[in-house]
């Protein structure tokens, strides 16, 4: 009789240590909101600052209507960098996903790269206003900086 209360109990374990936590659902549900392509619009900082470097290559403010295309399928993706003004311009992929802290984790790719293999990444705390707008918040030396989106498609067909 012990063996079967042992085993109930142990079976009840693991049956709960499997199960979805509800912050999975908040994720998933965050992840299809970000599906689709924006606009980045706007680069704020909550100091003033001359210059922030992004992903430590540019300036931050090169971001600036910059378009991002994120596939939330395969948590995939690219931002186009309109260029000009000492900015570079270009394709940039990318991996993403957003963590149980709804925090956006960002990991840059280069050709070739898996991003499983790619140990380096830049966190962002996720904050949604809408299904059209969202902004993605991160501090550097105490500062924080803002960078707001707007959608321009949602990515579905």
């Amino acid at each position: 009789m012990k063996k079967f209360i042992l085993l109930g109990v142990l079976s009840m374990l693991f049956f709960y240590s499997c199960s979805t936590s509800n912050n999975d659902a908040v994720n998933r549900s965050s992840q299809r909101i970000v599906r689709g392509t924006w606009n980045l619009d706007k680069v704020t900082y909550s100091e003033n600052m001359v210059k922030v470097k992004a992903f430590d290559e540019f300036d931050a403010q090169c971001l600036t209507n910059s378009t991002w295309y994120f596939v939330s399928n395969n948590y995939t993706g690219n931002f186009t960098l309109q260029g000009g003004n000492n900015c570079p311009s270009g394709v940039q992929s990318f991996s993403w996903y957003i963590n149980n802290q709804d925090a956006l984790v960002l990991k840059l790719l280069n050709d070739g790269d898996k991003a499983r293999k790619v140990t380096t990444g830049t966190i962002y705390q996720f904050q949604s206003s809408s299904e059209n707008e969202f902004t993605l918040n991160q501090v550097i030396n105490g500062v924080k900086i803002s960078y707001h989106f707007t959608r321009l498609s949602t990515g579905k067909l």
